[in-house]
């Protein structure tokens, strides 16, 4: 075997040698490591029966009835492929490894990839296909459903955890979901609540599945977060996107704290009651409401609009005189954080999430399957903010 100097080779050169000599021989150096895994394992397997045994002759040895038994071929899929494995037997005893878990059939390391691809977006049959070249076999879309299951622990923690009362700002929202009953799809209604804490470190606190969306679902999941430690008194205004529920709920649950109507939702409800030719130019002139620069701006912005259109847009005045008073509160808050209070833009952002998620699902097929995905956004999401606080919230220290 000769070496060449790498002065005398060329750029090509050097990539023709790297090709030859690392490339074209990867996939050898791929079986020659698995076949070193396997040799490795099976030795420690055989290590572990004979030290076994070693520790059972001296309780059997007058019995003489424990004794190898050969081995069964089992397999055990790495992050790098599946290795084939031999099980020493024993007969006479009861004999299970510690090495290998009895049912185990995939490191930890590859159910969490499997796990976060599904978790990513790509529906149980296409995970599996997507790891086929790494793992060297097919994993079932039952398989992946079975390991996702692996989260109902982590989404009854999240449900149950204690909440400290730090909340300033409560976002409160609901997104309707598709699921399969033995009577087609069925749709459900998935209730959440998203908060920024008094240091600025916002957070998705819960979430519930529920029927439909009602005044006593919603007075059940507050009375749910009020019970687990959220009792309001730190809390400074709810935004909601004004159903009549909801507002009874909070009314109900948080008595006396302001509530901030959508301004996002509201206009779309104006938009609702114009003429076609009407509608933008009216939708601009009312966003200058909630664009002034206190609340005595947005009375005097909010008459102005109203003289404008009260003859030709009655419909659309009166839509947000019966809310006005609630659509400014956002005015008793911090100028910095006025984008942010004033609609439910921020929770609505995190059910875009969701949806790109169950894109790929046309329905789930419970409620369980329905926390798990929503459970695990909403947890990326958390993870994504950390203890960072938001900007508007440095901005005002």
């Amino acid at each position: 075997m000769w070496v060449k100097e790498l002065p005398d080779l060329k750029v090509a050169d050097l990539h023709r040698e790297f090709k030859r000599s690392f490339v074209d021989q990867w996939e050898s150096f791929d079986i020659a490591g698995k076949r070193m895994k396997e040799r490795f394992l099976n030795r420690v397997l055989e290590l572990e029966r004979t030290e076994f045994l070693d520790r059972q002759s001296y309780e059997r040895l007058l019995e003489g009835s424990c004794y190898r038994n050969g081995y069964w071929t089992r397999y055990l899929v790495l992050k790098d492929g599946r290795l084939k494995l031999q099980m020493p037997r024993l007969r006479g005893v009861r004999y299970t490894s510690k090495v290998i878990a009895r049912y185990q059939q995939r490191t930890p390391d590859v159910n969490r990839a499997l796990l976060n691809i599904f978790l990513y977006g790509a529906s149980t049959r296409l995970t599996g296909q997507a790891l086929y070249p790494l793992l060297g076999m097919d994993v079932s879309a039952q398989t992946i459903s079975n390991i996702a299951k692996s989260l109902d622990v982590d989404v009854r923690r999240y449900h149950t955890r204690p909440l400290q009362d730090r909340y300033l700002y409560l976002f409160l929202d609901g997104i309707v979901l598709k699921t399969r009953t033995g009577f087609g799809a069925k749709k459900k209604t998935v209730l959440a609540a998203y908060g920024i804490r008094v240091d600025g470190i916002r957070e998705l606190i819960d979430f519930q599945v529920v029927k439909h969306e009602s005044e006593n679902a919603w007075t059940g999941f507050l009375n749910r977060l009020y019970g687990r430690g959220l009792t309001g008194e730190a809390l400074g205004l709810v935004v909601t996107d004004g159903s009549a529920g909801l507002e009874n709920a909070v009314d109900l649950v948080y008595a006396g704290t302001k509530r901030q109507r959508c301004w996002a939702h509201k206009l779309r409800n104006v938009a609702d009651v114009l003429k076609k030719s009407q509608r933008e130019q009216c939708i601009k002139e009312a966003r200058a409401i909630y664009s002034a620069q206190s609340r005595r701006a947005a009375v005097h912005a909010w008459r102005e609009w109203s003289r404008a259109w009260k003859k030709t847009a009655p419909k659309a005045v009166a839509c947000i005189e019966k809310d006005l008073e609630e659509l400014l509160n956002f005015y008793y808050c911090p100028p910095e954080i006025w984008i942010k209070v004033r609609t439910t833009n921020v929770i609505e952002r995190s059910f875009r999430e969701v949806r790109r998620r169950t894109r790929p699902m046309s329905c789930f097929n419970n409620n369980a399957s329905i926390e798990r995905i929503v459970y695990a956004v909403l947890n990326r999401l958390n993870s994504q903010w950390g203890t960072q606080p938001l900007e508007e919230f440095t901005q005002k220290s």
